[in-house]
């Protein structure tokens, strides 16, 4: 009777502890949470008056720098979104991408800051408080230079 259950065990067991695994893998957990304040313009929603820079990478390449990517963070309202800045009047992209679940935003439309002195565009928000974090990444083309890069999560 012994080795009958411990048989049983031994196959039923693996299939016991998998199934967990499939329901959180399942199709329904690929969907992006929405948060409140996900999709909104930092500064229509008033959040970009305490805005932080938390994470910056440059876009260039080892000899010289086209400009940046960073990761921008709201405390007051726990959101993050992505800036780009170029110094150049190219094509450029900023992407902000919530890590827990893929939620992302992007723009592409740069338009000269005179306060930065560069061209710039922002993305919308996610939602970003502890546990959940968010990084950003950057694209241009330069001289048909294809330029990324990415900034560590926050």
């Amino acid at each position: 009777m012994k080795r009958h259950v411990k048989r049983y065990l031994g196959k039923a067991l693996p299939a016991v502890l998998a199934a967990p695994v499939l329901v959180v893998m399942g199709p329904g957990s690929a969907q992006a949470a929405t948060y409140a304040l996900d999709g909104k313009d930092p500064i229509s929603a008033g959040c970009s008056g305490d805005v932080t820079t938390m994470k910056r990478a440059s876009i260039g390449t080892s000899s010289w720098t086209l400009g940046a990517i960073e990761l921008r963070y709201s405390v007051k309202c726990h959101t993050a979104w992505a800036r780009i800045t170029l110094s150049e009047n190219v094509w450029g992209k900023a992407q902000i991408v919530r890590n827990t679940d893929g939620k992302a935003y992007n723009c592409t439309n740069l338009s000269y800051n005179a306060s930065l002195g560069s061209y710039t565009c922002y993305t919308a928000m996610v939602y970003d408080k502890d546990p959940l974090s968010s990084y950003a990444e950057g694209w241009s083309q330069y001289d048909n230079v294809s330029l990324h890069s990415k900034t560590p999560s926050y």
